[in-house]
């Protein structure tokens, strides 16, 4: 997670997913019938951005994780089934689903037709060619003060609703990644109602940090 080049975008899935239709003779624009993996909206997103898929079209045969549409530990598979059900009764021809577990980290491609292929089943890893992009290295202690970027931050409330802390991934100006927290209520609330992604912020060798 901390080596990841950016965390919005996958290429991972951008590249498995072209792959896997690659290797079903097929593009994106060939899919009728999709179902992402929706733990969170984020995946959503993640998925239909690296797949090429607008967030216009319906993006799940099941209704999602959200609202009950397949068990926590066997999601993908009622996926699949939701998915083949509805290419036999003439939803469309042909259907991709995305499996994700971890962060966004381990991902799954499966298409399907009900058309035959003219080629065999095959599958493929392009786990070498993802292990060849770029990586962040990570910056910890008095080697990560000073000033930094924010690249992406989340704020905890309490149970009562109200911001608390501040988790937040910060860039250094050499490209290493640094993490960071702040307990500074007000700067958790302020996070709440503006944008701080690219703002400048100091961090301390205890990795707080301070706005400018």
């Amino acid at each position: 997670m901390s080596n990841r080049y950016s965390f919005s975008k996958t290429p991972a899935i951008e590249l498995g997913g072209r792959l896997a239709l690659e290797l079903a003779g097929m593009t994106i624009d060939d899919i009728d019938i999709v179902d992402l993996y929706s733990c969170f909206p984020s995946a959503v997103q993640l998925g239909a951005q690296s797949l090429g898929l607008s967030l216009d079209r319906q993006l799940t045969r099941t209704g999602g994780l959200p609202f009950a549409g397949g068990p926590w530990n066997n999601y993908v598979m009622h996926a699949i089934a939701t998915t083949m059900n509805d290419l036999r009764n003439g939803a469309g021809t042909n259907g991709l689903v995305w499996g994700n577990g971890g962060y966004a980290t381990k991902h799954s491609f499966g298409v399907y037709s009900t058309q035959p292929s003219a080629n065999p089943f095959r599958h493929a890893d392009p786990q070498a060619e993802i292990d060849a992009l770029p990586r962040r290295e990570l910056a910890d202690g008095a080697d990560a003060a000073g000033k930094v970027t924010i690249e992406a931050y989340t704020v905890m409330h309490n149970r009562d609703g109200v911001p608390e802390t501040a988790n937040v991934s910060c860039l250094l100006a050499d490209g290493r990644r640094a993490w960071a927290t702040s307990s500074d209520a007000d700067l958790a609330a302020a996070m709440c109602v503006g944008e701080w992604v690219n703002r400048s912020v100091t961090r301390d060798a205890d990795g707080k940090i301070n706005a400018d």
